[in-house]
């Protein structure tokens, strides 16, 4: 059976960045395996695989020791991915690669598709980890002008408020990314309210009257709205 190997910074990531390419992956006969390095806050590990179960994630656990990494909400603080040794991420990283022996290494892209710090950390731990292994290596990325569409959506409902941390700003030249679609939209939107109820599956209209948040959560599911639920698009990492 092929494998392919999925490394994300926090729960939700999944959902968020891959949550498409995994379901089709799986429904092709792939074995998907998820590996998140922060545990998230409260009852993420239950949520986590309320969401693996909806996008296709054989199995999942911590990369790392469970707790190893922290999540303090982009702040760059102490024990987060983002301030830890890039060269001890990627250790565990590669660990993982070859415990696992993938054919495939799916991440987020080189900008960490939001511009979070974390994420950007995990996708350059990733592409040192995976040299001198024989995987190909692909990180998800957002094409700008599916970005600009999700901003006008949300711009739209909320004209007098910032939605997103105005670091998702997607990738200029749409040709350069490669795309793995077909999942069932339904399926993504499930799993995004695994972690936020009806963040997922609530008309974007009502969704602005009662999900307080106003972070790139938000702009991400305007952007699936504009652009798409059923694929992920990539670039080519390794």
């Amino acid at each position: 059976m092929r494998t392919a190997l999925v490394v994300h910074a926090h729960p939700d990531d999944e959902v968020f960045a891959t949550g498409a390419a995994t379901w089709v992956l799986n429904s092709t006969g792939w074995r998907v395996v998820l590996r998140v390095a922060t545990p998230g806050m409260g009852t993420a590990a239950e949520r986590l695989t309320g969401s693996c179960e909806l996008l296709g994630i054989d199995e999942w656990d911590w990369l790392g020791e469970s707790g190893q990494w922290i999540d303090d909400g982009g702040r760059n603080g102490p024990r987060t991915l983002a301030s830890a040794d890039q060269g001890e991420v990627a250790e565990v990283v590669e660990r993982t690669v070859r415990d696992i022996s993938p054919e495939l290494v799916l991440t987020v892209g080189s900008d960490g598709l939001t511009g979070h710090p974390d994420h950007i950390a995990v996708s350059r731990a990733v592409q040192l980890a995976v040299q001198g292994h024989p995987c190909r290596t692909l990180g998800a990325r957002l094409r700008a002008e599916d970005v600009r569409a999700g901003e006008e959506l949300v711009r739209r409902l909320l004209p007098d408020e910032q939605v997103g941390s105005g670091q998702v700003v997607g990738c200029p030249d749409s040709r350069a990314l490669e795309e793995i679609s077909g999942a069932p939209e339904l399926s993504r939107r499930r799993a995004m309210d695994q972690y936020y109820d009806g963040l997922g599956t609530k008309p974007l209209p009502e969704l602005v009257t009662t999900y307080g948040g106003r972070g790139d959560g938000l702009l991400l599911r305007a952007v699936f709205d504009a652009s798409g639920w059923q694929q992920d698009r990539f670039e080519v990492l390794a």
